[in-house]
């Protein structure tokens, strides 16, 4: 991969983002080759990240497409391979993530719980473990995990449970590579303005729910921007750690504050 152009806290290293067609993923890779990143662009569909990537690289960036479908242990083989050809990985942000339909624990089908954890949890796993030889001293990860990991929402036993080992992966990787000088870090965002998100809003709109002590919706941007600060030397010092961002929704622990 050639070197990125312009300045910025990031120029000159490489950045992996997954789930980068729209929504969390599609912001970080926008922010992150703004700070001077040239950025890898992976997802399941091509024309969404391929329009991601002509934006960026009309804003004078670099940018780079790898389709992939995160559930196909093959295209993560395929993923790795490339990325491994291509060379030095300096950041490597695994942002896909999959919200399954709700269904109680009992009546989640084995597809279901396979896929999600497919997704939110194995393919993280999977290529961090595989592309940690990319990573120089001095390379970070960050894991997308959500408020869903620190408290149980009925009906989302397959995310819930991801999310929460994804936490679990972060500070485990944190730990086992801190002496090599990689960080591993994670954010996890309350209710953000996706579409992943917008079937939970409206849920808690029509029964008149206050969504966070600040009440309001997170944005992508906001996301985005403390993702650039975690991956960033200013952050030198934290790995290991998952920052929520959300609005104090913790705070509640997810109950209705404000009620």
């Amino acid at each position: 991969m050639s070197a990125s152009r312009g300045a910025g806290p990031l120029a000159g290293r490489t950045a992996v983002v997954t789930g980068a067609s729209r929504g969390i993923g599609a912001a970080i890779a926008t922010r992150l080759a703004a700070d001077g990143a040239q950025v890898v662009l992976v997802a399941r569909g091509r024309e969404r990240i391929e329009e991601l990537a002509s934006g960026i690289r009309a804003d004078g960036g670099v940018a780079h497409t790898v389709p992939t479908d995160m559930t196909d242990r093959a295209a993560l083989e395929r993923l790795v391979g490339w990325l491994r050809s291509a060379g030095r990985v300096d950041v490597l942000v695994n942002n896909a993530g999959v919200l399954p339909p709700a269904a109680t624990a009992d009546s989640t089908s084995w597809q279901a719980w396979d896929d999600t954890l497919a997704v939110n949890l194995a393919a993280p796993w999977y290529l961090s473990s595989r592309c940690k030889e990319q990573l120089p001293r001095g390379g970070v990860e960050d894991n997308v995990a959500s408020t869903a990991s620190y408290y149980p929402s009925r009906g989302l036993v397959a995310y819930n449970a991801s999310k929460a080992a994804l936490i679990a992966l972060t500070r485990v990787l944190a730990l086992e590579w801190a002496g090599e000088g990689i960080r591993v870090v994670g954010v996890a965002p309350g209710k953000i303005d996706t579409d992943l998100v917008r079937p939970i809003l409206a849920w808690s709109k029509r029964r008149d729910l206050t969504l966070n002590p600040q009440g309001r919706i997170g944005t992508v941007r906001e996301v985005a921007d403390l993702v650039a600060f975690l991956v960033s030397d200013q952050a030198g010092y934290l790995t290991g750690v998952t920052v929520p961002i959300d609005g104090g929704e913790l705070l509640t622990a997810g109950g209705e504050p404000g009620r």
